[in-house]
């Protein structure tokens, strides 16, 4: 996975410091007490690595390693077209994590990795959703129908493949998600889709509680906002799932098959 700098306020948030005592740890270009380096732009703007300051965590108790299971099951979420068309209102800049979607999926069919399709829709007179539309009125873009909803066409299906839609972040609370990760004895369960701050979060707070592993290939998931992805992402990594390259998801699946 590259390498990501981010700016001073933003490493002061991922390790909950300011940046006035970012700074004042500072000393021969490292933070004093953290092992975290500190990285100059040609215009002598500070940057800091997210890698980094994840190993900080791991060092300190946190971001350990669930590692992977012996059951993969693949979920896709929110690879519609309400979500990928760039005429959407709920749309993000998601091509390349499309791409990377494609590969995990084309990867799971060869190594016979049950995939499943979660699609959210709307429902006008869902008190809940009502209220949700007030916050985020852009998910009244979404279908009203089931029926209607269109999974990306750049994404290869097979008949093996199953799908479940929902209303909410959660498959878990209006789906049968959670009865048939149980019939197929899933203990990994591989997230990918969108959005990285809504369902892949809520997705990998509750997974763990049913005792199945949160794997996070972080090329696969997105955000329309950059700043809130990668600080999802390092949450998430922090205490609920392992956020890895797509690349060595992509080598657990093929070692499946050895």
């Amino acid at each position: 996975m590259r390498v990501i700098l981010v700016p001073i306020n933003e490493a002061a948030k991922l390790l909950g410091i300011s940046s006035t005592t970012l700074r004042r740890l500072e000393q021969d270009d490292t933070v004093k007490g953290y092992g975290i380096r500190v990285y100059y732009t040609p215009g002598g703007q500070r940057r800091y690595s997210t890698d980094e300051i994840e190993q900080y965590f791991v060092t300190r108790g946190f971001s350990g390693r669930f590692g992977f299971g012996s059951r993969p099951v693949l979920l896709v979420m929110d690879c519609s077209t309400a979500f990928t068309n760039k005429e959407s209102p709920m749309h993000g800049d998601w091509d390349k994590e499309v791409e990377t979607i494609g590969k995990l999926v084309d990867t799971a069919h060869e190594t016979g990795v049950q995939v499943i399709y979660t699609h959210s829709y709307n429902k006008t007179d869902d008190p809940a959703l009502r209220i949700f539309a007030k916050k985020v009125p852009g998910m009244q873009a979404l279908a009203t129908n089931p029926n209607d909803i269109v999974l990306d066409k750049r994404i290869r299906t097979r008949k093996s493949d199953r799908t479940l839609y929902t209303k909410y972040y959660s498959v878990y609370s209006d789906s049968d998600l959670l009865p048939i990760l149980r019939e197929t004895s899933c203990d990994t369960l591989i997230l990918c889709g969108f959005s990285t701050s809504g369902a892949i979060r809520a997705m990998a707070t509750e997974t763990i509680q049913h005792a199945i592993r949160p794997i996070i290939p972080a090329e696969a998931v997105g955000d329309r906002d950059e700043f809130v992805h990668r600080n999802n992402l390092a949450d998430i990594d922090r205490k609920f799932g392992d956020v890895l390259p797509a690349g060595e998801v992509i080598r657990y699946l093929l070692s499946r098959k050895k």
